[in-house]
């Protein structure tokens, strides 16, 4: 009688953890689950947009002159004092100039300032992306490098 006790405790506890691991599986665990749908409220005080707005970057106009380049543009001291910083002019100003070999005289740019080093780093290797001038009086259709 003890052989046939055991037994029975045996297969009550392997069907007792069978039907657990079965409810473990059909019971969702693998699905991913959401917390909470609720839209976020808006903050209760204007203090905490004001102080999660960032900082306003600080822009300067430049008026194109006979002869100017992106290239020289970015260079001058009074802008980036670096060549190589001319795709930042272009994308700033892509709403004014269609192709960055073709600038004209008394065209308004703006000079953004407060670029990241991150920013200022891909901005440098667009330029070094981009193959040697070719001159060409019509404006490009096809940029050379995504600038955007």
């Amino acid at each position: 009688m003890k052989k046939g006790t055991k037994a029975g405790v045996f297969l009550s506890f392997g069907a007792f953890l069978t039907v657990g691991i079965m409810a473990f599986l059909f019971s969702g665990c693998g699905e991913k689950k959401v917390e909470n749908t609720e839209v976020p409220k808006a903050p209760e005080t204007n203090e905490a947009v004001q102080a999660a707005a960032p900082t306003p970057v600080p822009a300067e106009k430049y008026v194109v002159k006979e002869g100017d380049t992106l290239w020289a543009i970015s260079n001058q001291s009074e802008n980036y004092s670096d060549s190589f910083e001319w795709p930042l002019i272009f994308k700033t100003n892509r709403d004014e100039i269609v192709d960055p070999d073709q600038i004209t005289p008394g065209q308004v740019l703006i000079i953004q300032r407060g670029q990241t080093a991150e920013q200022t780093e891909h901005t440098r290797q667009l330029a070094s992306d981009t193959p040697a001038f070719v001159s060409h009086e019509e404006p490009r259709t096809t940029l050379p490098v995504n600038y955007f």
